[in-house]
């Protein structure tokens, strides 16, 4: 047991401390977009919001998103499938597009 655990810790020595071949700068994260499919729950065309509930089976979550400009949600109503591409700001989800999309039957 003392062979392994000392086998172990050497290993762990020499990889910790060798050089690194191939190492990649970290690049600033760019903005990257959100695509949501799933049933609309609420909808607040006043306030430009929607919930939309997504996921398989019972792994089922609720989402929360504002429209972003020239996005309207007046035409959306409770049970419609839609698909959204949104992408995060500090206040929350913002949609940049909305598609109605046809249920599979």
């Amino acid at each position: 047991m003392k062979l392994a655990t000392a086998a172990l810790a050497a290993f762990a020595t020499a990889w910790a401390t060798a050089p690194a071949a191939n190492v990649q700068t970290a690049q600033p994260a760019a903005p990257y977009a959100s695509v949501y499919r799933g049933t609309v729950h609420a909808v607040r065309p006043q306030a430009g919001t929607l919930d939309l509930i997504t996921g398989v089976g019972f792994a089922l979550r609720l989402v929360h998103m504002r429209s972003g400009p020239g996005v309207s949600v007046a035409s959306l109503k409770p049970g419609d499938v839609v698909r959204a591409v949104c992408h995060t700001t500090s206040a929350g989800l913002v949609a940049d597009t909305l598609q109605h999309v046809e249920p599979a039957r």
